[in-house]
């Protein structure tokens, strides 16, 4: 629903008397994150990304050596072949508060600026127009290919007024927290079909039945 919004909001009903711009205006690209080399921290794979969904497939610590920094609210796009035609992207909300996470260098770190809710980056960066415009970006010989950042950064959109921002962003917060919602839930299932199911199997485990006296 927030990435309709967006695609409505900001491309679609945009005015014309709204100020025309680049997306560096809207979002900051690599902001700076801080960790310490040696620091154990949460490691976030490429593999782990999702095309479909904002969060990723698991995260585990690991110590760190150099990558990708980033914390919650930051948008990941992945800038290399096949990843980046693939869909794949992150919203991170899985940090602890004030917790630096880091993981490829691979991605493109995205993260709105001032009074934009964070959840925009990552409404961006599922639109389609820019991820063509990514792709168009891109470098390097057949199979190896990157996005060249810095022609990203020329993507031209409006930028919208205070009320149309005010009022995408308590939408989006609200949509935000229920994302956050289910992904717990989802993850406390998993972990729980996880346990369970190799000791039904095994017969470790036997689920007690009313219709059967010998359960």
């Amino acid at each position: 629903m927030a990435e309709t919004l967006f695609r409505q909001w900001f491309v679609e009903e945009a005015e014309e008397d709204w100020e025309k711009g680049t997306v560096v205006d809207l979002i900051e690209f690599g902001p700076a994150r801080k960790l310490v080399k040696g620091v154990i921290a949460p490691y976030l794979e490429m593999a782990t990304l999702s095309t479909t969904t904002f969060c990723p497939d698991g995260w585990y610590n690991r110590e760190f050596s150099s990558g990708t920094k980033f914390i919650n609210g930051d948008t990941l796009l992945a800038r290399i072949t096949p990843c980046l035609e693939n869909g794949k992207a992150a919203f991170v909300t899985f940090l602890e508060p004030e917790q630096v996470g880091w993981g490829s260098t691979e991605y493109i770190v995205m993260r709105p600026k001032e009074t934009l809710h964070p959840f925009f980056a990552y409404t961006l960066s599922r639109y389609r127009d820019f991820r063509d415009y990514a792709e168009g970006c891109m470098e390097g010989s057949s199979g190896r290919q990157r996005v060249n950042v810095d022609y990203l950064k020329n993507y031209d959109i409006k930028i919208p007024p205070l009320e149309v921002v005010n009022e995408f962003n308590d939408f989006t917060e609200s949509a935000v927290q229920k994302l956050r919602v289910n992904s717990i839930q989802i993850q406390t299932l998993e972990k729980l079909r996880d346990t369970l199911l190799p000791k039904l199997m095994s017969g470790e485990v036997r689920v007690a039945c009313e219709a059967c006296p010998c359960c």
